[in-house]
């Protein structure tokens, strides 16, 4: 009897069958056998069937968690096409194991195509994270450094690998990254400074507060969205004000991106705002702010006792918890009248 696995196969090295999800869906999990079989499928068909081919299966595995491509991804690394590798490398983006360095490292430093060294550059950033975790070994790490370090000061690398390289290598919070992250954001390039301030919030440093404030205000759609970003991910206080009005921005995404940051920063300004955004008639805003609520819930951890903090701004937050986990939050930053305007307005609240 043929299996599932056969019939897809078989489909799939047909050139003259159409594609669909359902077919894709059965080259989920493979055995060792049944990937061997697929490669050998997979030598055999033309370049336009194999972008084909593995463009859906990056499109299934990002819409599924129950969808497994990563034995498949990690056999087309070597592919002699460029896209086609690029697409395996973004498909691998939750494969957090340690021997996967290696071969990105090889595609980082060695591939032709800048496309793929910059797709390579980007999934280098986890495994810079999973060592600031202290879950990757040290020797490891001092390659996927040197190889970035040696990527951002070669002048004759790709602007686009670069770029990528700096925003991986931000992780790292020490003097010497904080140089790179400063030098890329003193560039006239427009999209060299962007990544600079992406880099400024995914390095968690509010050494970076004032740049990142300032850049909300910038003319361009593009960098408010990255500092919009990066000021949730410094969880800076004082820019809850701008970002409830940046939720009235003309661009959608920094709409979206504004209401994320909302959620990360948290607080009661923060909450009351989300609460009215998720009331709205507007299905994008809704949408957002309910998850930004619901993430700003799970952040919350239960603790029996009294917690003082003082943020970057000089204003005391307070929490008190009980045994049960109930929990009652009191700031001196309160959402004011012309942020709870602003937000009306939004919402069109009389």
């Amino acid at each position: 009897m043929v299996s599932g696995f056969e019939l897809a196969l078989g489909e799939l090295c047909d050139e003259g069958k159409l594609l669909s999800g359902q077919l894709l869906a059965r080259l989920s999990g493979l055995s060792r056998a049944e990937r061997d079989a697929f490669v050998q499928c997979w030598q055999g068909l033309n370049v336009e069937r194999r972008r084909e081919v593995i463009a859906k299966m990056v499109e299934l595995a990002e819409e599924s968690f129950e969808i497994d491509f990563m034995v498949l991804f990690r056999s087309c690394l070597e592919d002699a096409d460029s896209v086609v590798r690029q697409h395996a490398i973004e498909g691998l983006w939750e494969d957090e194991t340690a021997n996967l360095v290696e071969p990105l490292l090889r595609l980082f430093s060695t591939d032709p195509d800048a496309g793929v060294r910059a797709a390579a550059a980007m999934s280098l950033g986890r495994f810079v994270f999973l060592a600031e975790c202290d879950e990757l070994d040290a020797p490891r790490m001092a390659k996927i450094r040197q190889a970035l370090e040696r990527a951002i000061e070669d002048p004759q690398e790709d602007p686009e690998v670069i770029r990528r390289a700096i925003e991986s290598i931000a992780y790292i919070n020490d003097e010497r990254v904080r140089g790179i992250i400063d030098r890329a954001y003193e560039q006239g390039d427009s999209r060299m400074r962007e990544s600079a301030v992406f880099a400024m919030g995914r390095s968690a440093d509010l050494i970076w507060s004032e740049t990142v404030l300032e850049e909300l205000q910038d003319t361009s759609a593009a960098m408010r969205y990255e500092a919009v970003r990066a000021c949730g991910e410094l969880q800076l206080k004082r820019a809850v004000g701008p970002l409830i009005r940046l939720v009235q921005d003309p661009d959608r995404e920094v709409q979206g991106m504004a209401i994320w940051s909302l959620g990360q920063i948290g607080g009661e300004r923060a909450r009351i705002a989300l609460g009215r955004f998720a009331e709205s008639d507007d299905e994008l805003l809704s949408t957002a702010a309910l998850e930004a609520l619901d993430e700003l819930e799970f952040a919350v951890r239960p603790m029996d006792l009294l917690v003082y903090e003082v943020d970057e701004t000089g204003y005391t937050e307070f929490e008190i918890m009980d045994e049960e986990g109930s929990d009652e939050l009191g700031e001196l930053a309160h959402l004011d009248d012309e942020d709870g305007e602003w937000a009306d307005d939004v919402l069109g609240v009389n």
